[in-house]
């Protein structure tokens, strides 16, 4: 959509739209805003960002992401930082807040200051704007997927990475093994969880229900959560934790029940954490591909800064394909082989 072309719908000149949407004084503020619905529902981004893709690389990127208190993303961010700063990009951080409407904002933003692409990684619900403005652009989904974003993906093998921490435990004797783990509303979610379900035959999920429980990224509800499962007529004697935000929670309410790790409890952590070489004991984890998936986010970058021409959406969709990386389990101290509770 250009400005032309909706001058010609509104039935306006290409001058009176273009003022109206830099908002100059000469146009009545009817105009204006008829001017401005039209262009959000036929999907205009501001000519600033049009003209970037036509004409020339602006040298700058945005990397979008919920937070900045996730270990994960801080690491990552990090990496691409630094990155950036030898090939001498310039790196234009957003954060969402995983909210779908921040997420439009400053992602329209980013367009508008005609960075070259965007990583990001997508909330539970994109707005159908959102999933618009992402069509037209040269964008990747970080660690998250949403079907309705046409977009290539980076990101990890979640379903796996989970399966490896249950197989972990199994081989150790454990049985009953419970899971703590962020809802399905994200993709990230959805996929751990399956990878701890598939684990398990159907009649053993059903026995699993009540020490199984999800809910939102946030640390505290690691802390309540475990509360739930160790109180129910038969806890688990290992636990898998789908987010590393929950570790830290779940240690102390663990603490606060005079349990000790791992002689009463195994435990398993997806991701690591910066604090726990602090503990006593090293925590069991699933350890993520963050130098490979930096790497990855990197060598797009450089393909959208180095290109001779202007990558079009169209091009870049063709030629930039989605990556999976594996993750690994690294063996800790929170693990031991089952022993029956006298």
């Amino acid at each position: 959509m250009t400005i032309k072309k909706l001058a010609a719908i509104l039935g306006l000149s290409h001058t009176t739209v273009s003022r109206a949407l830099n908002d100059h004084p000469a146009i009545s503020q009817a105009t204006k805003n008829s001017v401005l619905q039209a262009a959000r529902e036929y999907g205009y981004i501001p000519n600033s960002a049009a003209r970037a893709l036509r004409n020339a690389s602006t040298g700058a990127f945005g990397l979008v992401i919920p937070d900045i208190q996730n270990d994960f993303f801080i690491t990552l961010t990090n990496a691409i930082a630094h990155q950036a700063a030898e090939h001498g990009w310039q790196l234009m951080l957003a954060i969402t807040g995983d909210k779908p409407d921040m997420e439009y904002t400053v992602l329209r933003r980013l367009l508008t200051a005609r960075v070259d692409g965007i990583i990001f990684a997508p909330t539970a619900a994109p707005l159908a704007e959102t999933q618009e403005m992402i069509a037209r652009s040269n964008a990747v989904q970080l660690l998250r997927r949403h079907e309705s974003l046409q977009a290539p993906v980076i990101a990890i093998d979640d379903r796996y990475g989970i399966a490896l921490a249950v197989q972990h435990l199994r081989d150790l004797g454990h049985q009953r093994i419970g899971y703590i783990g962020s809802s399905q509303v994200l993709s990230t979610g959805a996929e751990r969880l399956r990878g701890f379900l598939q684990s398990f035959s159907h009649d053993e999920q059903l026995a699993l229900n009540d020490i199984i429980d999800v809910g939102p990224p946030q640390a505290e509800f690691g802390g309540e959560a475990f509360q739930r499962i160790m109180a129910s007529a038969n806890p688990p004697s290992a636990l898998v934790l789908g987010s590393p935000r929950y570790a830290m929670s779940i240690l102390l309410a663990a603490k606060a029940l005079n349990m000790r790790i791992p002689d009463d409890l195994s435990l398993v952590a997806y991701g690591d954490v910066e604090w726990g070489r602090l503990l006593e004991v090293k925590l069991t984890t699933i350890t993520l591909p963050e130098k490979e998936i930096a790497d990855a986010c990197v060598a797009i970058i450089r393909r959208l800064m180095e290109a001779d021409s202007p990558v079009t959406p169209e091009a870049f969709y063709a030629t930039t394909d989605s990556r999976i990386f594996t993750p690994t389990l690294m063996p800790g101290g929170s693990t031991k082989a089952f022993t029956p509770r006298r």
